[in-house]
């Protein structure tokens, strides 16, 4: 996502730790109620002068404990047409005041990858935050959702 959408600095920032491996990223749709219905998310991002203000909670997310960034999907228009059409990605950081990470969540297989709960409490995200343009992370996300999913699907054959 960074490397598609990404503007160059938000690229220059995250992309050579991470694929060096000094740095883990994560992507945080799935929520408490809604699962992995993106159209039912709640957690949201409201404008405060060019900053947002990022509130809600995220579960079951891949590297969630681990990550030092992470991807969050937020609704950023309650007036959409639909609430695809009011979805934007956002990068926050580890450490952003208001970020705090849950408990790890046991699970059966893929132990090298933690599963843990986020929590997200009036973090305030500078514009730079904003991954790709405003409105545009369901799109974003339904043009790499079906690679990764046939990532997954390749991972637990060969397990």
């Amino acid at each position: 996502y960074i490397a598609k959408y990404g503007s160059p600095g938000q690229q220059e920032k995250s992309l050579p730790d991470m694929t060096a491996g000094r740095k883990i990223g994560a992507i945080a749709m799935t929520e408490p109620g809604a699962g992995s219905d993106l159209q039912g998310v709640r957690t949201n991002a409201k404008k405060d002068g060019d900053d947002w203000i990022l509130n809600g909670s995220k579960v079951f997310i891949t590297n969630g404990w681990m990550a030092d960034v992470v991807i969050v999907v937020a609704i950023t228009n309650t007036q959409a047409k639909s609430a695809a059409h009011g979805i934007s990605l956002f990068l926050v950081e580890e450490g952003m005041p208001g970020f705090k990470k849950g408990r790890k969540l046991e699970k059966i297989g893929m132990k090298a990858q933690d599963t843990a709960e986020l929590f997200f409490d009036d973090v305030r995200l500078p514009a730079s935050a904003l991954l790709g343009q405003e409105n545009k992370g369901f799109v974003y996300l339904m043009q790499e959702l079906p690679q990764e999913r046939l990532i997954i699907a390749d991972m637990a054959i060969a397990s």
